[in-house]
């Protein structure tokens, strides 16, 4: 069974591994490829408080519904020998992994043949940086005169007398 390319396997990390009954065994961390920069092997991480990880051959692996599918029973994937995601895979660990799921494997002649698995990652880097120079500031209160014309309504009050006839009579004349 082929593989998809490069980049659709390495958008697998993080996804959830099962195994040939359904079972869930844990999450894609890492993508290993072999010597022609093809996906090989996985890491898979079981668990929050693991520190090690079980690498898978991805070989007769299958994507459905967003997650990995591995054709191999719980009990193959937990007898697997765990490696240490840190650290650089010794021959003889290499060998384990290969003798346990029934793969060919060569042990290395002496000479650099370059068959080695690639780990593949990426990296965000973040960085800040000042804008300005730091400098010291204070606070200085200055008056500043502002000429305004404006136009304000006023009141106010005026008297004015009012005149009425007095009652049942006429007006006097004076």
């Amino acid at each position: 069974m082929g593989l998809p390319d490069v980049d659709t396997v390495l958008g697998w990390r993080g996804r959830t591994v099962r195994d040939s009954s359904g079972e869930e065994l844990g999450t894609i961390a890492e993508i290993y490829l072999d010597s022609d920069d093809r996906p090989a092997w996985a890491s898979v991480k079981r668990g929050r408080f693991r520190a090690s990880e079980t690498l898978v051959p991805l070989d007769q692996a299958h994507d459905a519904d967003g997650e990995l599918h591995l054709p191999f029973d719980r009990e193959r994937f937990d007898a697997a020998p765990d490696v240490d995601p840190d650290v650089a895979l010794e021959p003889d660990e290499e060998r384990l992994l290969h003798e346990h799921y029934g793969r060919e494997w060569a042990p290395p002649s002496g000479t650099e043949t370059d068959d080695a698995m690639t780990r593949s990652e990426e990296e965000v880097e973040m960085t800040t940086r000042p804008v300005k120079r730091a400098e010291r500031v204070r606070l200085k209160k200055v008056l500043v005169d502002d000429e305004v014309t404006k136009t304000v309504p006023v009141k106010r009050e005026v008297i004015a007398l009012e005149t009425d006839p007095p009652p049942g009579g006429e007006p006097v004349d004076d």
